[in-house]
């Protein structure tokens, strides 16, 4: 009987010393910074993650920057602006192209094709592309507000 209330007792004094460790611990954070070349619905797991704390649960304090355009955001990263930029892989070889010193490193593809959405504030039933015909509407880049229109 006396063994089994000693490895009663050891058990719950390193129980107590695994609670009273863990008082006053403070979590340490990595601060990463994040440059995305524009708003876009793409990004949208990474702002749901944001939102829902996800990046603060592994540790991660994101600082999330919107540096519109690829030159801009290239600008961010080679200058120690950002530590990661969320852009077009033919930025880096434009780095490249004119001799940076200081390559840049794709480490991850976000998509294969074209970035462009349509989305409308209602439902619009059984839409077929032959309605926008005629019809202006606004993109987030100059290239997107060509519509062939009749």
């Amino acid at each position: 009987m006396r063994k089994h209330a000693w490895k009663g007792c050891l058990a719950a004094l390193l129980a107590v010393m695994l609670i009273v460790s863990a008082c006053g611990k403070k979590e340490e954070t990595t601060k990463v910074r994040i440059g995305e070349v524009t708003r876009s619905i793409f990004y949208a797991p990474e702002y749901a993650a944001i939102a829902k704390g996800f990046f603060k649960d592994e540790g991660l304090e994101i600082e999330l920057t919107t540096t519109a355009g690829g030159d801009k955001t290239m600008t961010a990263l080679l200058s120690n602006a950002i530590d990661v930029a969320l852009v077009g892989s033919e930025t880096s070889i434009y780095v490249y192209q004119q001799g940076s010193d200081d390559p840049v490193i794709n480490f991850a593809q976000l998509t294969q094709t074209d970035g462009t959405f349509l989305v409308a504030k209602n439902k619009i039933p059984n839409f077929d592309w032959k309605q926008l015909k005629g019809v202006t509407f606004l993109g987030h880049r100059k290239t997107m507000l060509v519509i062939p229109c009749e």
